[in-house]
């Protein structure tokens, strides 16, 4: 009788193989990218495998990517103006308008430019992901880079306040700050890479054995090849934006 009592219960759960299977988190828009890159990372890399959803993903990761960078680059093109200091040689115009442009089209430009470099390493490495996966996870570390520079902005514009006041007196170096901190948070952004690199080689078809360690070279290959494009097109690019707005 007590077995016959538990049938009930039981039948739904083998009538329902799904409920085995991990939910699918719904809602993956600007709020939800956000919320994925800040304490979701894991579940970033299962989105980022969905190769059907990849073009939607790779816009919100894009926007987020903008956002961050466009914010910072408006803080820093504001401390120029507020501390009478100068960006670039010969810059001029309203840093405050152009400086934002300057960053997003730098970091975002420098990262297509690299593109080719990175799927190249990748393979070479021996992980046979696509061209479009590459994409997402450049773009997955840029949009951590930038999530997490919305969160250090607000206290470089406390330091740009402290040079304004006169608290400081070196106001070259708050504006040399400003331009290093999108690198230096760029650190975090490799290490999602990383991480989201060694969850993929779980799963990702390997083209050929590597030594231990491969996945490391490779994301410092990734780190130097952006490193060394990305100050040369924020120099040029902010250097040609003054001198038109």
């Amino acid at each position: 009788m007590e077995s016959a009592a538990l049938l009930p219960d039981v039948a739904p759960a083998l009538a329902s193989p799904s409920s085995a299977l991990p939910p699918r988190a719904e809602g993956t828009g600007e709020l939800g990218m956000f919320d994925l890159i800040l304490r979701g990372q894991a579940h970033l890399t299962e989105v980022l495998r969905r190769e059907k959803d990849l073009p939607v993903t790779l816009q919100k990761l894009l926007v987020l990517s903008l956002l961050g960078l466009g914010v910072h680059g408006l803080v820093v093109g504001f401390a120029a103006e507020a501390l009478g200091a100068q960006l670039f040689e010969g810059a001029h115009g309203h840093a405050t308008l152009w400086m934002p442009i300057a960053f997003e089209l730098a970091f975002v430009g420098a990262l297509c430019v690299c593109l080719p470099s990175f799927y190249f390493y990748t393979q070479l490495s021996g992980l046979d992901a696509s061209f479009r996966l590459v994409t997402a996870q450049a773009l997955r570390a840029q949009a951590t880079t930038a999530v997490l520079l919305l969160g250090v902005t607000p206290f470089y514009a406390a330091l740009v306040l402290a040079g304004a006041l006169g608290l400081l007196q070196n106001t070259n170096q708050v504006i040399l700050a400003g331009l290093v901190i999108p690198f230096v948070v760029g650190l975090f952004g490799m290490h999602a890479l990383y991480k989201g690199f060694c969850d993929l080689a779980r799963v990702l078809p390997v083209t050929h054995q590597r030594r231990g360690g491969f996945l490391r070279r490779m994301v410092l290959c990734w780190a130097v090849v952006y490193t060394a494009v990305a100050p040369v097109a924020l120099y040029r690019i902010g250097e040609a934006l003054s001198h038109r707005i």
